[in-house]
């Protein structure tokens, strides 16, 4: 027999009905005698490795500061790696071009504000891709579960401790456990939880290209001295 839950109405897999608990207890917060780090662990292999089965033991009502506090943990530590590798081979090329990012202060004071900033994309992007999931008829939870479902889909982007290729890596391998993660949580189809998520993505790096470009053409415009 599977060990995929199911919803009592509709046998959909991986919903919860609402006022019941899962079998498996959630993994994060940790227990109270579990250790906070084979909590992490857990919590970490279960959302990046095995997001269906772990999506499908989120309740879909709870506390939104355990999961901010393991976003934050491992978007810290993403900060603190780049901050290393930002001291150790200096500004990139494009920086030094652009003269963004070139100041020799500019990596630690990303540093020190990355709590803030983790935070602001946290909410904003849990808040833009809730209210398309409502749009589209895909929202079977509220925007605190949505927020919780972003923060632990975060957990591919540890990657982003490797420069360039684990960021990418971690990106995508990110976005795909997101769209899992609102499939199940919210117990939508897979089209309207990737729509909800790549939507705003698609246009948000086309204003970033967009903006690229336009730096680079002022860059070869400008008349030397």
């Amino acid at each position: 027999m599977s060990d995929t839950p199911y919803n009592d109405i509709d046998q959909t897999p991986g919903v919860y009905p609402p006022d019941e608990e899962p079998a498996v207890a959630f993994p994060w917060p940790p227990g109270r005698d579990e250790s906070i780090f084979d909590a992490w662990g857990r919590t970490w292999s279960g959302s990046a490795l095995a997001p269906r089965r772990f999506f499908a033991m989120l309740p879909r009502k709870g506390p939104i500061t355990p999961a901010i506090l393991y976003y934050l943990s491992i978007g810290i530590l993403v900060a603190g790696a780049q901050l290393f590798w930002a001291m150790v081979f200096g500004p990139s090329g494009d920086e030094v071009a652009s003269g963004i990012g070139a100041e020799p202060w500019a990596p630690l004071m990303e540093f020190l504000l990355s709590p803030v900033l983790l935070l602001l994309s946290l909410f904003i992007s849990a808040a833009v891709v809730h209210v398309l999931l409502k749009l589209f008829g895909g929202a079977g939870g509220d925007f605190s579960l949505t927020t919780r479902i972003f923060a632990y889909a975060y957990s591919p982007q540890i990657l982003g401790v490797i420069p360039v290729a684990g960021t990418i890596a971690g990106f995508v391998w990110m976005v795909a456990v997101a769209v899992i993660g609102l499939k199940v949580a919210h117990g939508t189809t897979t089209g309207r939880a990737a729509a909800a998520i790549l939507i705003p993505l698609g246009i948000g790096l086309t204003f970033m290209l967009l903006a690229e470009l336009i730096v680079r053409a002022g860059g070869l415009l400008e008349v030397p001295a």
